[in-house]
């Protein structure tokens, strides 16, 4: 059976109205669904969201997909690179944060730098040999497009959809569901 693994974002939860629909889509089109709650969700490390994927994952093998959000993409590849040698059915990375723009206070720009600057082995994630779809918003005022998606573009090279006006792709922008992770997900069951 193809397993999907739901991961939020920083600041988010398994309840944020994004990754619960998410998660009831994956289940209706018939994936063994799990949505995470991430620990320490307002001061996320990334020792403690891939040990948390390691968890509460297992393993990694074709029939296992994933949908994050914002930094919880990034936990994904992060834990994805740790299992070097594995297949993988593909991920679907909703506004993958790389370059973080809205960073007010100190503290969250030291929680940040290690998100940002510790370099991701995206050649290992390529031989892994699965499907990528990167979402970006337009207007994204937390990630914004075109630092991110060069990211993407050169560590993974694969397919990349832009959406009009959804912001970060949060409640607060008007982003309950999204219908083109369901089209993605219905062309991967």
């Amino acid at each position: 059976m193809k397993r999907l693994i739901v991961v939020h974002g920083w600041g988010g939860n398994a309840q944020g109205s994004l990754v619960t629909w998410i998660g009831k889509i994956g289940a209706e089109l018939g994936f063994e669904t799990t949505v995470l709650d991430m620990p320490n969700t307002n001061v996320p490390t990334i020792d403690a969201w891939t040990k948390h994927l390691e968890d509460n994952v297992y393993y990694v093998d074709q029939d296992t997909y994933f949908v994050g959000h914002s930094l919880g993409c990034q936990a994904i590849l992060r834990y994805l690179e740790m299992n070097k040698g594995s297949s993988l059915g593909g991920a679907i990375l909703v506004a993958p944060a790389f370059v973080i723009a809205d960073l007010v206070t100190q503290e969250d720009k030291d929680i940040a730098r290690p998100w940002v600057d510790r370099p991701i082995d995206f050649a290992s994630i390529r031989n892994m040999n699965g499907k990528f779809v990167t979402i970006f918003s337009d207007n994204d005022q937390s990630v914004p497009m075109e630092g991110n998606k060069e990211v993407i573009e050169k560590g993974l090279g694969q397919k990349i959809i832009v959406e009009q006006g959804k912001g970060h792709f949060t409640k607060e922008d008007g982003v309950t569901e999204l219908p083109i992770v369901k089209e993605v997900l219905e062309g991967w069951k």
